[in-house]
C-alpha cells in the first residue's frame, strides 16, 4: 500500500484537474496555486493568513518549505519541474466569473 500524504492521486494525474488550490486552504493558509511534480503528485503553493517573515510555503509529499516571496516559491517549483495544473487554473478562473 502506498501512502499518499496530500489530496488525491492517480497514476496519470487526471484527478488533479478536478481540484483547485483553495481545496488545500485551512485556518492558517490559503491555497494559491496547484502544481504537480514530475511524477504527478500534487504540489501546493500557499500563503499565510497571518503576517510572518516566511509567508509562503510549498507543500509536496512529506515536505514543506517556506519562502519570503511568492516569486521565490514559484522559482523553487520551476527549478524542480513542478508544473502548474492548467485545467485547475481554468476551473478557478471560471468560478470567479460566475
Amino acid at each position: 500500500m502506498n501512502l499518499i500524504p496530500m489530496g488525491f492521486y492517480s497514476e496519470d494525474g487526471d484527478v488533479l484537474c478536478l481540484m483547485k488550490a483553495s481545496d488545500y486552504s485551512d485556518s492558517n493558509y490559503d491555497g494559491i496555486q496547484l502544481r504537480k511534480s514530475r511524477d504527478g503528485m500534487p504540489v501546493i503553493i500557499s500563503r499565510s493568513k497571518k503576517t510572518a517573515p516566511l509567508m509562503w510555503k510549498v507543500a509536496y509529499g512529506f515536505s514543506t518549505i517556506f519562502f519570503r516571496t511568492f516569486e521565490e516559491a514559484v522559482g523553487f517549483c520551476n527549478s524542480r519541474g513542478m508544473e502548474i495544473v492548467k485545467r485547475s487554473q481554468d476551473r478557478e478562473a471560471s468560478e470567479r466569473r460566475n
